[in-house]
């Protein structure tokens, strides 16, 4: 169901010497900044970071996100949507208007209806199975529905692509913890969490771990200060065959070190 047919994209991107359409993050923070919406600076600036690391890396596909609200996530994503990308935004209602979709950096397709019904309700649904690049997550919020969100991330997913989920640390929502771990540890899936923040988790599959580990550990902090935020701090504390992710945040003091316990943690810093 795409409610904005009637509206074109007017922009005209820079594009870089891969032919590859690039927007500064100052015009994309303002842009997401006049929508009403929860999303902080710090999660605009790491989604950001992480899809740009794609372009960057020629990681191509489509990019789909459930629960729109009024589009201030979502216009982050669209700065990184190509000609050949499909850019699906999924809701239980239009919260987002005609013109506010408008204004993004790419047109989207809006459908309305819940994430539990997307595979029957979406008419493209077989076309984007394994052909996901990045999928953004904060809609159901309940245990159940948390389960099947992963399931359908597991089906959508391209070999390297990326699932967002929101609220993965807010406990007012305590229920994502456990469905998000049941759904890894008791599935036969190979999808692995390579970062954590108060707000979010970001999730790849197995085989593509270290590719985006490697991001993290040697390029995210810097990426973040680019855009505009050098109060950050990388922990990991802990490295396992079954666990082996990052946790990023601002900083507790000034003069904290980018790695957090280097002295103590140090090894744990040194490969991805």
């Amino acid at each position: 169901m795409d409610l904005f047919a009637r509206f074109r994209h007017r922009r005209h991107p820079a594009v870089n010497m891969d032919g590859v359409a690039t927007f500064p993050f100052g015009e994309v923070q303002e842009k997401a900044d006049s929508i009403e919406g929860m999303m902080s600076a710090f999660s605009m600036q790491l989604m950001d970071s992480v899809l740009a690391f794609q372009k960057a890396t020629g990681v191509t596909g489509s990019i789909l996100e459930f629960g729109v609200f009024k589009g201030r996530s979502a216009a982050v994503l669209s700065a990184h949507v190509q000609p050949k990308d499909k850019f699906v935004l999924v809701d239980v209602e239009p919260y987002m208007t005609a013109e506010t979709a408008a204004s993004f950096f790419a047109k989207p397709d809006f459908h309305l209806g819940r994430s539990e019904e997307f595979a029957k309700s979406y008419d493209g649904y077989t076309s984007l199975k394994r052909s996901v690049r990045f999928m953004h997550v904060d809609s159901t919020h309940s245990y159940r529905g948390t389960l099947e969100e992963m399931k359908l991330a597991d089906a959508l997913l391209a070999p390297d692509g990326v699932l967002c989920l929101d609220d993965y640390a807010n406990l007012n929502y305590s229920q994502i913890l456990p469905a998000v771990y049941k759904y890894l540890y008791r599935s036969w899936t190979d999808l692995r969490v390579f970062l954590v923040t108060n707000d979010k988790c970001y999730i790849c599959r197995r085989k593509h771990f270290d590719f985006y580990a490697s991001f993290v550990l040697n390029s995210l902090v810097e990426e973040m200060r680019k855009r505009g935020n050098s109060n950050i701090t990388l922990a990991r504390t802990d490295i396992d065959r079954e666990y082996r992710a990052f946790y990023l945040r601002e900083k507790n003091f000034a003069g904290e070190e980018d790695h957090y316990g280097q002295a103590i943690y140090g090894h744990f810093y040194e490969k991805p």
